[in-house]
């Protein structure tokens, strides 16, 4: 009978034993899914200071978990194992939240950059349009007030000719280049 109960108390050691090894083993893998996570998490761009904090947290437990075990405290290392598996599953599932967060954070500005930039290429494009058309509608004026005084100042009709031509072009928007506006112009101003 003494024989039979060394082995039954044996036998119990090595189960003990091998449910202790398990719950680390789940242990050391639920931490190691967290830390990858986090690293996911990271990578998206999300703020995982306070996972990191926790995360060491879970690994500082399971290495006493770990040291208990080497050291033959079995009822010790089983506890430390069950106590990080809550800590490391909520580490994994805030770093999901963090990152499908954070990945929504950077979908949200980079349509925002595309918004701006569209628009204020519009913006720019527009406002060099209109300063565009002021010096148009100015250097005519100028045209215009040139061809009075030099039909005043001459009367030759080769002057009145150009003259024409340059208003002529000005208010139809003919498809004269500028390098012929300024060859009319400076054959106006040299008549």
């Amino acid at each position: 009978m003494a024989f039979g109960s060394c082995l039954f108390s044996e036998h119990y050691v090595f189960a003990q034993t091998d449910q202790t090894a398990s719950k680390l083993q789940a242990a050391n893998t639920a931490v190691n899914q967290a830390f990858n996570a986090v690293l996911d998490a990271e990578k998206a761009g999300a703020n995982v200071t306070d996972l990191l904090v926790q995360l060491n947290d879970a690994a500082g437990v399971l290495a006493q978990a770990e040291n208990s075990y080497r050291t033959g405290d079995s009822n010790t290392a089983t506890a430390q194992a069950d106590s990080v598996l809550p800590i490391a599953q909520e580490v994994t599932a805030s770093a999901q939240d963090a990152k499908q967060t954070a990945l929504v954070s950077g979908q949200n500005a980079f349509w925002s950059t595309i918004t701006f930039t569209v628009i204020g290429a519009f913006v720019f494009v527009l406002a060099l349009f209109l300063v565009w058309r002021w010096l148009k509608r100015s250097y005519i004026n100028r045209l215009s007030e040139a061809k009075a005084e030099g039909n005043a100042r001459c009367s030759n009709s080769e002057a009145n000719t150009v003259g024409n031509n340059l208003l002529d072009v000005s208010r139809d928007n003919a498809p004269y280049s500028y390098v012929q506006l300024f060859a009319l112009e400076e054959k106006f101003f040299d008549a």
